[in-house]
Formats: C-alpha cells, sequence, structure tokens
C-alpha cells in the first residue's frame, strides 16, 4: 500500500511556472535572476496558501543553479519565526550567516512568519539584514506585514502576494481531478474555490476531504452538504418570496434550511452574498463578475424586480444582524425577525403615483393666464370636531385685504413652498398670541426675597451648594419696576452665577408672573466688604470683640 500524500503536498509548484495566480511576482524573480540583480533581502507578504514559501523555495534553487534533484541541505535553511522568535535563536542566526555556502554561489535562509519575532530579536537582526555577506540572501514571509519593524521593511525588496481568483482555483481543482481520475460536477468545484477564499492550499485540503467522503464522485449535493453550504436555488425562492412580500412562506422556507442542519450564520451569509451578486448585475449590467453561471439568467430576471436602494438596505440590515450573532442566545429567532424586516421593505420611489402628477401639472395655468394667488390661512380658535380640523387648511383665494386676522402671501399653487409657508405662518401667529399673553405683574420686594430663598435652598438640595452660597450673600434689589439688581463681590463670583443667570430668570418670570422683568449681577465691593479685610482690620475687630486679645498679643508679643 502507498503511503498517502496529501494534495497541497503533492500538487505544490516546484517551477515558477507552476504558480498560480502570482503572475507578476514570478515575472519579476525570473527577471532578477536573469539579470544578477539578487537583493540581499526579500520580503513575501500576503494570505496563506497563495505561494509564497514555494516561491520562497523556488527562488532559492533557481539562484544556485540547481535542479529539482540536487541535494539543497547545505545552502537552503528553513526556520519559522514562531517557534525561533528569541533575540538568543537569531543571535545563533547571525553566527551561522559568516560560514560561506559549501556548494553553490548563495546560502538562502528562508524565514517564515517573521512577523512573529520578538521586539529584541528583530532589533538583533538589523544589521545583520542591512549589511549581510556578498553570499547571503535572506527571504522573509509574512501574513501579517503591519505587525513588521518598519525598519526591517525599508531593508527589504517587498512582494506583495494577492488572492488567488476563484476561477484559477477551480481550473486547478478540475485539472487534479482528471489526474486522479476522480468524477465532479463543475457547480462543485466552484463552491470549493468559493469556501477556500482565495487559498490554494485550502482548496486542495477541501477537495481531499471530499474525495474521500464521496468515494471519488464529487457531486454538488455532497459538497453543499460536508461545506454545510446552501445551494443557489434556496437563495433564489427565499429572495423571490421576500420581494413578493411573503412573510410566511420565506419563514417555512427558513425552517427547512434549519431542519437539514445547516447553520445560522453561514445562511445569513450567503443570503448577503446572493444580494450583492443582485447588486452587481444592477449596477454594471453585467454578469462577468459571478461565478455560477447555471443561475445567471435567474439572477438576471430577479435583479429587474428589486430597486438597488431595496437591495442595499437589505444587505445592511443582514450585516447588522451577523455582527450581533455572537451576542444572542436565540440565533434563530434573530433570523427570523431580520426575514420578516426585510420582506416588509418596500422601495421608497415605488409609491409615487406619476399619473396624478401629471394630472395636477395639467390644471396649472399658462404663464400669461396665472393670476396673482393670495394663500388666506383662517385661524380658527377651536373646532367641533376631526372634520372640521382637516377642512383647516390652506385656501387659495383671489388677492383680498390684509386684515389682522388673516395673514396673506404670494405662493404657488401645488407647489411643497405653500406647505412649508402653512407650517411657518402658524408659529408666527404662536408667537404673536404668546406674546398677547404675557404676563405683567408689578414686583414687590418681599415676594421678590421669597422666591430668591426658596431658588437657592432648591439648588443647595440639587447638591449645588456653591451657586447657592452666592445668592445668599446679599439680597436682590428693584430698580425701575422691572429690573432686579443682585450685587457680587468679586468677578468670578459673577462668572459663577452668570452660568445659572437664565434658569434663575425663568424661575423668577414664572413665580412673579411678570415676564419682563430682567435680571442684572453686578460688581460691588463694598457690598461685601467685610471678606476682604486686612490682617491688621481683623485683628481690630475681634479686639472689639474681645478686648482680652490685647494681653495675649503682649505676652506672645505678636505683630501686626
Amino acid at each position: 500500500m502507498s503511503k498517502f500524500v496529501v494534495s497541497s503536498l503533492k500538487y505544490r509548484p516546484n517551477l515558477f511556472e507552476k504558480v498560480i495566480g502570482q503572475e507578476n511576482i514570478t515575472k519579476t524573480l525570473k527577471n532578477s535572476i536573469a539579470d544578477q540583480k539578487i537583493p540581499s533581502a526579500i520580503l513575501f507578504c500576503g494570505p496563506r496558501g497563495v505561494g509564497k514559501t514555494s516561491c520562497a523555495r523556488i527562488f532559492a534553487r533557481e539562484i544556485n543553479k540547481f535542479t529539482l534533484h540536487d541535494d539543497l541541505s547545505f545552502n537552503i535553511f528553513e526556520l519559522d519565526a514562531a517557534s525561533n522568535n528569541k533575540v538568543e535563536d537569531i543571535r545563533d542566526l547571525i553566527d551561522k550567516v559568516r560560514i560561506p555556502p559549501q556548494i553553490g554561489k548563495y546560502k538562502v535562509y528562508i524565514i517564515d512568519e517573521v512577523h512573529m519575532l520578538s521586539k529584541s530579536a528583530e532589533n538583533a537582526f538589523l544589521k545583520t539584514l542591512e549589511e549581510p555577506p556578498p553570499y547571503i540572501v535572506f527571504i522573509l514571509a509574512t501574513t501579517e506585514k503591519n505587525k513588521i519593524l518598519p525598519t526591517i521593511l525599508s531593508r527589504c525588496q517587498i512582494y506583495d502576494f494577492n488572492r488567488v481568483n476563484e476561477i484559477e482555483i477551480t481550473k486547478n481543482l478540475q485539472q487534479i481531478c482528471e489526474n486522479e481520475n476522480v468524477e465532479y460536477d463543475i457547480e462543485a468545484l466552484k463552491i470549493i474555490s468559493s469556501k477556500s477564499d482565495g487559498s490554494i492550499r485550502d482548496s486542495l485540503t477541501i477537495l481531499d476531504r471530499l474525495i474521500s467522503f464521496t468515494n471519488k464522485n464529487i457531486t454538488i449535493e455532497e459538497t453543499s452538504k460536508t461545506l454545510n453550504v446552501l445551494d443557489e436555488e434556496t437563495y433564489i425562492n427565499i429572495v423571490e418570496k421576500t420581494i413578493t412580500g411573503s412573510i410566511v412562506e420565506v419563514i417555512m422556507i427558513f425552517n427547512s434550511v434549519t431542519e437539514k442542519g445547516f447553520d445560522e450564520k453561514e445562511f445569513l451569509i450567503g443570503l448577503a452574498n446572493h444580494y450583492r451578486n443582485l447588486l452587481i448585475i444592477k449596477s454594471t449590467n453585467s454578469q462577468q463578475f459571478l461565478i455560477n453561471e447555471s443561475t445567471n439568467k435567474v439572477l438576471l430576471e430577479q435583479s429587474k424586480k428589486i430597486s438597488k436602494s431595496e437591495i442595499i438596505e437589505r444587505i445592511t440590515k443582514i450585516e447588522n444582524s451577523i455582527f450581533k450573532f455572537s451576542e444572542i442566545e436565540n440565533k434563530r429567532l434573530l433570523v427570523e425577525i431580520l426575514l420578516m424586516k426585510i420582506s416588509s421593505i418596500k422601495d421608497k420611489d415605488s409609491g409615487i403615483e406619476t399619473s396624478e402628477i401629471e394630472k395636477k401639472k395639467s390644471e396649472l395655468k399658462k404663464p400669461d393666464q396665472i393670476q396673482e394667488i393670495t394663500n388666506s390661512v383662517e385661524i380658527k380658535e377651536s373646532s367641533k370636531n376631526e372634520k372640521d380640523l382637516k377642512k383647516n387648511e390652506i385656501e387659495f383665494k383671489p388677492k383680498k385685504e390684509i386684515n389682522t386676522n388673516k395673514i396673506n402671501t404670494d405662493v404657488s399653487a401645488f407647489s411643497l413652498s405653500s406647505l412649508k409657508l402653512k407650517k411657518k405662518i402658524n408659529d408666527e401667529i404662536k408667537k404673536i398670541e404668546s406674546s398677547k399673553e404675557k404676563k405683567d405683574q408689578d414686583l414687590e420686594i418681599y415676594n421678590l426675597k421669597e422666591k430668591w430663598n426658596l431658588y437657592s435652598n432648591e439648588l443647595e438640595k440639587k447638591g449645588k451648594g456653591n451657586y447657592s452660597s452666592l445668592l445668599t450673600l446679599n439680597e436682590p434689589t428693584i430698580e425701575d419696576k422691572k429690573n432686579i439688581v443682585y450685587n457680587v463681590p468679586t468677578k468670578s463670583s459673577k462668572k459663577e452665577l452668570i452660568e445659572i443667570k437664565q434658569d434663575l430668570t425663568r424661575f423668577l418670570k414664572s413665580s412673579l408672573k411678570n415676564d419682563y422683568l430682567v435680571l442684572k449681577f453686578e460688581v460691588n465691593n463694598e457690598a461685601n466688604k467685610e471678606f476682604f479685610l486686612t490682617p491688621k482690620e481683623k485683628y481690630e475687630k475681634l479686639k472689639e470683640i474681645n478686648p482680652t486679645i490685647e494681653k495675649l498679643k503682649t505676652d506672645l508679643k505678636l505683630d501686626f
């Protein structure tokens, strides 16, 4: 029995021509070898399984002009930075670099996952990387270039590997299946390439699993079941029902999906991808970005039944649900509510009745027949019922004389501006009426002090003792029957009280029933001069209260 070798190793490329999907990189490397322009440090970065390590091995062999059967152990060294990430490991590497190659022209060190090196190890590696011996070539590989020190990046020739196109992955899988005598559905291979996320290695790993599971007969049904992928027909049906708003049928289809054991999150991802396909067809009028050719015609027909705004709104709702997925206990309920929401989405523009618009346009008179139209808004104090309220609308009448009960303005019939004008007029009327109802009760000092103290106590209860204490320094006074003046000792005190001036004024207007009062804060040092006594003045004050303090001063020999 022959030993089984996984496809990712068995079909690993050993020539630049066999590397899939990285033609620009392989061409550049081949030209640098042909021109003898070999960089001392190269950085390969990109997603997993796209050929970084394979290209590094091919490049190392090509620059030494070795064949596939030559022993490379003395010239090519592979290190895993994840397990050799300490500064001691890098120092050991630097010591080995000093030894020239035994055979061949170059000694090549391939360091994989270089972003896993510790900071101290990276710093120790800098000098050698910048000025290595002429026979040394470092090839670094990483999936996360952003984690590497900028000083290392600046010393390397950087090559960015891309994800492999799904079409190329499908062709590669098709060729391998033919080599291995495996029967397959081309649509099943497309599902594998889609699930591999642009990684050749992942696609080959999935292929090995399916070959074992299906006994060398890969069908679309078995592939969908194994990879937990719904067929496109299911998504077409469920989207069709959401477009028509058939919520019950949508939920029934989803229930049948969950009964088959499919994951709810994978279902949402597939549904979002289906809407993405519809959006691409709708936006580009092209099917070249789609993979599944068998359903392209159906998607094209379905895209005609839904607007771009609806598609974008549905994709947004699906993505939001995917973000919340880990936070929700009842996953099924989350998906069911989402399906109900997207089934209820209707295009906002679909409700516009063009016939009604045309009818309105036809009713408009020609410019030479247009007479000056006045919008008369009649203000009614009360309406008997809802019917009367509905009748209280803008009436278009010939120009009339302006009076106090009606506000006239020139507007155009059937225009949106007339509706805005109506609202503006109503607001102005309310302001006029409110101004007429303003209270003007005379201010009395007794009431003022009472309300002033009441407001101060309320501030104290709310924990604003600083404002309360400032309001109790003096007593407010009334000037010119409407001006309330309050003296404060300093400018800083005035600045603090200004912060509550608006609320205090509102409170006084309401409680004193006078909408015309004005509150003023004035700085008056004399009003609170006891707060600014000099030490000598304080002593004299204390002596007046207690004359024996003079004896204490003499005994203690104090000076003022």
